[in-house]
């Protein structure tokens, strides 16, 4: 029996989850999808680093934007930001997530 509030997972394949989620966060243009899922990406992203699962953050792709896929509809605010933003602020939120979790 574990202690209360912690859950015992398979490394392999939370290791794969977790970097299945960071490739669809980053690969994302829409905002919304983004907004929604970058707390649950950096807290998933936090707990593997934590149990020694490297998860790295994909590299920015160059001349995409954000709202490029047609298929997306977009809510008002800031289309043109380039996908390294979406990196750079995954990775700052990984961060956060960590320094405030129990240790």
């Amino acid at each position: 029996m574990g202690r209360p509030g912690h859950l015992e997972v398979d490394p392999p394949l939370y290791a794969e989850f977790t970097r299945g989620l960071v490739a669809r966060h980053c690969r994302t243009g829409h905002s919304v999808v983004l907004a929604l899922s970058e707390g649950f990406v950096a807290t998933a992203v936090a707990l593997a680093r934590r149990a020694g699962i490297e998860v790295e953050m994909p590299e920015p792709e160059v001349g995409l934007v954000r709202g490029d896929d047609q298929r997306d509809a977009q809510v008002p605010g800031n289309p043109r930001i380039a996908p390294a933003a979406v990196v750079t602020a995954l990775d700052a939120r990984v961060r956060e997530m960590d320094h405030w979790m129990d240790r």
